[in-house]
């Protein structure tokens, strides 16, 4: 991909082409912009964000920029922005089969979660659950009718639940697919009058959307057949001899993790790791909490503890009195904290604090 260019922010002409440069000239310099703010884009991500969409680009076939999950952004979740005569539009969208219905069965095992979700994501924002008529020969897909489309905060629990009951039902035939589209949109002047600010807006916006996408990337939903061919493996493995039991990888009794630190994080004294980690502080199923000791500067601390918050069960490092005082000392808004927790053999946690420069 070239170079992108300097950026001071999405400019009307982005957003409206002007005759007198002539609309082929007005297109190239849109798109020479929009390519130039993915590029801002990408980098004010969260460490999180980022590794949930490492890949990023233009499709000038339709005009468009993205962040993707996978390399070819449709076979995943990923993130379109399409900039319009009057509004830019932020668009999470699924459309691969297999990761709707991993996403919709989810969905559908937790549905007040799923509405809380959405309806968490505020005005501004809206959903579209699409049925497309599938192609029996070509594959291709044709728009069949909307099954919802409408703003997440008009969205009853009940209705939600319907209407995600009959999208997951119908993306199970082989006849339809049932695309999901979450958007938010900002009017083009208000979007061309953040300057640089658009793409830390923009960054903000899509954190919110975490607890969505895990539901289509992180969920262990599975189709009948899926567990036939589960219960035939595990049939395999009873009739085998037993193997000496493997021994446990550093990764189960340890992990480091590098946390990006914002100005409510130091002053309210903690930080935060993601829903991946929570399961190494876990006592049982139901638990919400998990008392540590906290080692900073050779120091130690007993009073800090690891929360699990929800509705994403994101694990939260809550720090004591001293190693709080300890942050505010030294360190600062947007800069980054080394976590390196360990197990010890009696089942203690330990976590270690560092500067990771």
């Amino acid at each position: 991909m070239s170079a992108p260019g300097q950026l001071t922010g999405l400019p009307m002409p982005v957003f409206a082409a002007f005759g007198w440069a002539g609309e082929e000239n007005a297109i190239n310099f849109a798109l020479s912009q929009l390519e130039a703010f993915i590029h801002e884009l990408h980098p004010a991500l969260s460490r999180e964000a980022r590794s949930e969409f490492p890949h990023f680009g233009m499709d000038r076939a339709t005009q468009t920029i993205f962040i993707a999950a996978k390399r070819e952004a449709e076979e995943g979740p990923y993130i379109a922005f399409l900039a319009r005569p009057t509004i830019l539009e932020m668009r999470f969208s699924v459309t691969d089969r297999a990761v709707i219905n991993r996403g919709l069965r989810a969905a559908e095992k937790n549905p007040a979660d799923w509405h809380r979700y959405l309806r968490g994501l505020g005005e501004n924002w809206s959903i579209h659950l699409q049925q497309n008529l599938v192609d029996e020969e070509s594959g291709g897909e044709s728009f069949y009718q909307d099954i919802y489309k409408g703003s997440v905060l008009e969205l009853d629990e009940e209705t939600c639940q319907n209407v995600t009951g009959r999208a997951a039902f119908l993306n199970s035939e082989a006849k339809w697919v049932t695309p999901v589209y979450i958007s938010h949109r900002i009017p083009s002047e208000q979007a061309a009058g953040m300057g640089r600010d658009l793409a830390t807006y923009l960054a903000d916006e899509i954190d919110r959307l975490m607890s969505i996408l895990f539901l289509f990337t992180h969920s262990n939903t599975t189709t009948r057949k899926e567990k036939k061919k589960a219960a035939a493996r595990a049939k395999t493995v009873e009739a085998a001899p037993e193997a000496p039991a493997a021994p446990a990888r550093d990764s189960h009794r340890s992990f480091t993790y590098i946390a990006e630190l914002k100005p409510l994080h130091i002053r309210k004294g903690f930080i935060n790791l993601t829903p991946r980690h929570w399961p190494f502080f876990a006592d049982s199923a139901r638990s919400e909490t998990r008392q540590v000791t906290v080692i900073f500067e050779g120091r130690s601390d007993n009073n800090s503890a690891v929360w699990r918050l929800q509705p994403n069960e994101m694990a939260r490092i809550v720090l004591g009195e001293k190693p709080h005082i300890w942050l505010e000392k030294n360190f600062s808004p947007e800069s980054t904290i080394q976590v390196h927790a360990s197990r010890s053999r009696d089942d203690e946690i330990q976590i270690e604090l560092s500067n990771p420069e």
